[in-house]
């Protein structure tokens, strides 16, 4: 049994770095992406039945394809984010509904500019 405590051995900076990669190396731009498409599967799955007009949301965002090779996951995260914004941005027309979710996703899209910012957090566009 080990009476003694060595800090720098027992307690080493290393152990607790909050920079650790738990994600499998997934970068910043890719986690946000994909939280970004999590949340509008979410928010569709969630209210559909109530309101209708999310099917089309859901077709459009399953139809969504980034064609893109070759770019880095700096660049590309942030453009697909971009592209499926502008994809669904047309239905915003059709419904309320999807207009406040596209208004609520923008907060996340921001933040590939701004990592310290905070994201959307509602009702209507689930975390």
């Amino acid at each position: 049994m080990r009476d003694d405590l060595d800090f720098d051995e027992d307690f080493s900076l290393n152990d607790f770095d909050d920079e650790e990669e738990d994600d499998f190396g997934i970068t910043f731009e890719e986690d946000l992406y994909l939280m970004i498409r999590e949340k509008l599967r979410d928010t569709v799955q969630e209210f559909k039945t109530q309101y209708p007009m999310l099917k089309k949301l859901e077709n459009a965002i399953s139809n969504f394809k980034v064609n893109a090779k070759n770019t880095d996951d700096s660049k590309f995260y942030p453009l697909a984010a971009k592209l499926l914004s502008e994809h669904i941005k047309p239905l915003t027309a059709e419904s309320e509904e999807i207009e406040e979710i596209y208004n609520n996703m923008q907060t996340d899209i921001a933040r590939f500019k701004n990592q310290r910012a905070h994201g959307y957090e509602g009702e209507f566009y689930l975390t």
